[in-house]
């Protein structure tokens, strides 16, 4: 197979990337490089593993990836590396969204479009290139999905290894990106290719290796500190004094913002897969429920970057959705709504991140209703 093969076969994928490339440089463009509340704490750590500090958050220190990464970097600049690992992370998850709706849907067209709506999301507009580390988290989350279908297409047991230990090293990252090993759970507990027996032994296997890097840690941290992730968890839960009406009120505002116009994409997808009752499909969507709605067990007031983790299961029924119509208007007018509507998507999506409202709109909502 020559050049010139390989770039047709692939055409939707370069494409994709080339897009996601475009769309970094608009956002370092147009917000520049991003600092949040955080991002003083991972610099901080970040020092900390160099001993230039002898003080730091030890809640910071229990997820010691993104600074580790950081710490080759930093001659660069103060928290250099944050945003070179955010860069190739940011890359990566649009390769891995792409090849995941790839393997469910064999359809590069609507690949493409997954890839493209998920770099274009408010919250990877927002903080994914940002110093922080919650575009290292959705890649490892990405990846164990990823790692997940790709098993259960040529039962490879070498990847229940990879898979499980990947997956725990997410966690090392941020809570979120350790969620895949819910997904294998349930994409194997959902199987009817294995026995009762067969199924406990693989989600032990994986469990195992996840637990690796994650019991490590716990160690470390336990004899430096005193202290565990479940700790920092309690402790969270303790210190959110706020309605849980309210936290409840602010998930569903950011669960909103997720997906945006691409909503009634999604509950058209949604019917459509109800309609076809593909199995194998199914099994997906079921198997992503759990991780995709694990926010509301998050001991944090709305955070819209952990409600992100819903995206994939989002993204994967809009792309139906929006494929489904698009063979219903035709060729000319298919692609003149896909144009439309991505041009929209660019706009709406941008100017979100760029007005950035100080208030949350859920929280306007709830001091009028006297809920605040």
């Amino acid at each position: 197979m020559n050049i010139l093969e390989i770039l047709k076969n692939n055409k939707y994928l370069i494409f994709a990337l080339i897009f996601a490339l475009l769309n970094m440089g608009a956002i370092f463009f147009i917000f520049g490089f991003q600092e949040y509340g955080d991002t003083s704490s991972y610099i901080e750590a970040i020092h900390w593993f160099q001993g230039k500090s002898e003080e730091v958050s030890p809640w910071r220190v229990l997820r010691p990836l993104g600074p580790l990464i950081a710490l080759p970097f930093e001659f660069l600049g103060e928290g250099a590396g944050l945003i070179l690992q955010n860069i190739i992370f940011y890359l990566l998850s649009a390769f891995l969204i792409f090849k995941i709706t790839e393997l469910i849907y064999h359809n590069k067209k609507q690949a493409l479009f997954a890839s493209l709506f998920f770099v274009t999301a408010t919250q990877v507009l927002g903080v994914g290139l940002a110093y922080l580390t919650d575009m290292g988290a959705w890649f490892f989350y990405l990846l164990s999905i990823f790692l997940t279908l790709l098993y259960f297409k040529n039962k490879n047991e070498k990847l229940i290894v990879l898979n499980g230990l990947l997956s725990g090293v997410g966690f090392l990252m941020k809570e979120n990106g350790a969620l895949g090993i819910l997904f294998f759970g349930m994409m194997v507990l959902l199987s009817k290719e294995f026995q009762l027996k067969e199924k406990i032994s693989k989600i032990i296997h994986f469990g195992i290796f996840f637990l690796i890097p994650v019991a490590a840690l716990q160690f470390f941290m336990y004899q430096y500190f005193h202290l565990t992730s479940f700790d920092w968890y309690l402790s969270h839960g303790q210190a959110n004094a706020e309605g849980t009406l309210l936290i409840f009120l602010r998930y569903l505002g950011q669960l909103f913002r997720t997906l945006g116009l691409l909503w009634i994409f999604f509950f058209i997808g949604a019917f459509q897969e109800w309609k076809e009752k593909n199995w194998e499909r199914m099994k997906v969507f079921l198997a992503l429920l759990p991780s995709s709605f694990s926010f509301f067990l998050w001991p944090i007031s709305g955070g819209g970057r952990v409600v992100f983790i819903f995206a994939p299961l989002g993204i994967l029924l809009a792309t139906r959705g929006l494929v489904f119509l698009d063979n219903k208007l035709g060729k000319k007018r298919g692609a003149l709504m896909i144009i439309l509507l991505l041009l929209t998507i660019l706009i709406v999506n941008y100017c979100f991140c760029y007005l950035n409202p100080t208030i949350p709109f859920i929280d306007i909502l709830a001091e009028f209703l006297g809920i605040l």
